[in-house]
């Protein structure tokens, strides 16, 4: 919904073509792409094994491999690499390792596409300030730098790809959103009260403080006083020939 409807930015050879979801989780997104595009082949890789073990489309497969560590993958043997949500447990240091793995199983020509949640929250209410900031200083406690997203051009540029283009998508957080406004807001809800020890120890606050925060977060975003809203930014670019 968010990105038009649409599944990926970059072109997918339809014949043949061979397909890399790095850190696929569940493996939605894979299976997805591998049902409406049954002549390419997928892969997904992840550190944890989610992923589903028997039944998924036939031109899908799955292996537990770690993105940072190295893939067990041949050198320039996928057409696209796609990854997206590894920002949150991304360190500067990991999202240099994992782009130059993308761009080593690239062949010449290749796309490598990344898809990331800006964690600022604009024009929201104090607490759900808070919230976010609380996630920020989290993240922080392990390296991790959510800013980072808005100059993974620089970095894939830096890694030897060409003709990098950003796309930037305006979220709605709330109710003023509509249908989306409304699953982004759940969404966001749900990652809260996943997260909340962490937003705790973070904060040096209690665990029902954070809880209040984040009610006072659904309350901010329930009315049109606070016209919330995120960025998703995918950043593309390609292989040389």
């Amino acid at each position: 919904m968010i990105m038009g409807n649409k599944n990926i930015h970059v072109p997918v050879p339809k014949d043949c073509g061979r397909v890399i979801d790095l850190g696929c989780g569940p493996a939605t997104w894979t299976m997805d792409m591998a049902t409406d595009l049954t002549s390419v082949n997928f892969v997904g890789v992840d550190i944890s094994p989610i992923y589903p073990a028997a039944i998924h489309p036939r031109n899908c497969a799955f292996s537990r491999e770690c993105i940072v560590s190295g893939l067990n993958q041949p050198d320039c043997t996928f057409d696209v690499a796609y990854q997206r949500n590894v920002a949150p447990g991304f360190t500067f240091e990991h999202w240099t390792r994992s782009i130059a793995e993308a761009y080593r199983i690239l062949k010449p020509g290749g796309y490598f596409e990344s898809v990331e949640t800006d964690v600022r929250v604009h024009d929201a209410g104090p607490m759900t300030n808070a919230c976010f900031d609380h996630m920020i200083m989290s993240m922080a406690s392990r390296s991790v730098d959510p800013s980072v997203v808005r100059s993974l051009d620089k970095l894939m540029i830096a890694a030897g790809f060409v003709d990098v283009r950003v796309v930037e998508y305006r979220v709605p957080l709330g109710e003023y959103g509509g249908k989306l406004g409304q699953l982004w807001k759940q969404n966001m809800t749900a990652i809260m009260e996943t997260v909340k020890p962490h937003l705790a120890k973070a904060g040096r606050i209690g665990e029902a403080q954070v809880g209040e925060m984040i009610r006072e977060m659904g309350r901010e975003t329930r009315s049109d006083e606070c016209k919330s809203f995120q960025t998703v930014y995918v950043t593309y670019g390609r292989k040389p020939l």
